[in-house]
């Protein structure tokens, strides 16, 4: 199971590395510890692409896809299979809807179709050896089988900039009191429709305010809010979580908060859900029909990269000709669990990302990708999520068939091999 280009990581940034990799002829291996691909848009339920499309320009402006290749082919291919409605405008952005369950059986198929692309779920990255300033070999277990593996370039898309802690590589965190709140996500039946339109988002609110204050629901219940699903029957309820455990100050990386986090969703949502059976119309059959795999983590480590984008570089829309992937969702804060703030550029203009903030500061041959790039943490509040994940891997999949020259030099021929896909439309 030797290859060219190995990836870590099956989220939206890691499927789409692995493919861009594949397609560029290179031997792929893309491994995933969980059961399926998909990462948050799956195993956490997260059931809407954001930053798949530019900021509309004005408000009637159509939407439109904001990178090229594999965000373009996966929007008409999840719409024309019905896996997914929109683009929805909701307010100044624009979202493409999905089902969670759909989309793992779609990534199973789209890398299925690859040629030069092997996938391995229930896989993990338990070490890693340096030498002369490149990663040489990787460590893999399933359950309790190990073997190591020799590749020529890595992708970090695990979310949590696994291979720096494996490595010692330099990394960044940001104090835990102000880390992006986690979120815990269910899937619900039976939820009358007309309880989540018009004014029901309200009576909602209302009703589950009444109850913390009559101590009848715990005070996170306060960050949950409900949405209607593509499917017929289903809802989602959302719950956004303070994170801090009776143990510890919220850490995604400490298995103690993960924990708390996981054990509090499944206690608060399922609580919610028995009051507002008992309390308000539309509700009276309502029941949990999916849980998670895992919470919603929004931010842990990140890579220090040769590059950092900054805040101000989302806040001013900058790009050069470095750049490999468009960042155009605003700076969505949850550093509490009272919903998000919303930071927006001062005009509606994509945030280019340099090659440079997709390669390890001091691994020759480690690029990365998704939400543990190199950013600082407001400007992560940007360019995690999922839409803008595929371009970031789709770019960092690219780079990494190359020989390890330096980012000057590559990104110019990253950006030729982009102009020559599927425009942006």
């Amino acid at each position: 199971m030797n290859c060219e280009v190995f990836i870590i990581g099956g989220g939206s940034a890691g499927v789409a590395a692995a493919l861009a990799a594949a397609r560029q002829g290179a031997k792929t291996l893309l491994v995933e510890r969980h059961g399926f691909l998909g990462g948050a848009g799956t195993a956490s339920l997260v059931h809407s692409f954001c930053g798949l499309y530019d900021l509309p320009p004005a408000p009637n402006a159509a939407a439109h896809v904001a990178n090229p290749g594999l965000p373009v082919e996966l929007e008409r291919e999840l719409l024309a299979q019905g896996i997914a409605y929109g683009p929805l405008r909701m307010g100044k952005v624009d979202v493409l809807m999905h089902q969670p369950q759909r989309l793992a059986l779609f990534l199973d198929q789209w890398c299925q179709k690859q040629p030069n692309l092997q996938v391995l779920l229930h896989t993990e990255v338990t070490g890693c050896a340096v030498e002369a300033g490149r990663i040489a070999e990787v460590t893999l277990q399933c359950r309790g089988t190990t073997w190591k593996m020799h590749p020529r370039t890595l992708v970090d898309a695990s979310g949590d900039a696994m291979l720096a802690a494996l490595t010692n590589h330099p990394w960044d965190s940001t104090p835990r009191n102000e880390l992006q709140r986690p979120a815990y996500i269910v899937g619900l039946c039976d939820v009358d429709t007309a309880a989540l339109t018009g004014d029901g988002p309200l009576k909602i609110a209302g009703c589950l305010a009444r109850a913390i204050q009559e101590k009848k629901l715990p005070a996170a219940a306060a960050g949950a809010h409900f949405r209607a699903s593509t499917a017929l029957n289903e809802a989602f309820l959302t719950l956004d979580l303070p994170g801090d455990s009776p143990e510890c100050a919220f850490d995604a990386t400490d298995p103690r908060s993960l924990t708390w986090i996981e054990m509090q969703g499944r206690e608060v949502t399922f609580a919610i859900v028995e009051h507002l059976k008992a309390s308000l119309d539309g509700f009276a059959k309502a029941r949990v029909t999916t849980l998670p795999v895992r919470a919603g983590i929004r931010e842990s480590r990140r890579w220090i990269g040769e590059t950092v984008v900054t805040e101000e570089d989302i806040l001013e829309s900058r790009s050069n000709d470095q750049a490999v992937a468009n960042a155009t969702w605003p700076m969505e804060l949850r550093e509490t669990a009272r919903g998000p703030r919303l930071l927006y550029p001062k005009e509606p203009k994509a945030c280019g990302i340099p090659l440079g903030a997709l390669r390890a500061r001091d691994l020759r041959n480690v690029f990365v990708a998704g939400r543990c790039l190199s950013a600082t943490h407001r400007a992560q509040a940007s360019t995690r999520v999922m839409g803008t994940a595929l371009a970031t891997g789709q770019a960092a999949g690219i780079a990494a068939t190359f020989s390890e020259q330096d980012t000057a030099c590559l990104a110019p021929q990253v950006r030729r091999i982009l102009s020559q896909l599927e425009p942006a439309t």
